[in-house]
């Protein structure tokens, strides 16, 4: 599968799992994601996700225990 399939796979079950469900979650960190990296990047990491196993994440500052750091970096883990 393309990048782009695996993306709009990814979203589809979120859709239907429904909100509060770790797809549903996943949904919305590739959604994240793609607005911190855009498409193309997205879609090379996921299509290398799913070679290696590995899940899409986002990275985040360090950052005071009271604040709400935005994430600045996608990374595979």
């Amino acid at each position: 599968m393309t990048g782009k399939q695996l993306f709009d796979q990814y979203q589809f079950v979120a859709q239907i799992n429904g909100f509060g469900s770790n797809e549903f979650q996943y949904g919305n960190l590739l959604y994240q994601a793609l607005k911190i990296e855009g498409e193309e990047k997205i879609f090379q990491l996921l299509e290398e996700a799913e070679k290696t196993g590995k899940r899409v994440a986002l990275e985040y500052p360090a950052a005071p225990v009271e604040s709400y750091p935005e994430p600045h970096k996608v990374i595979l883990i």
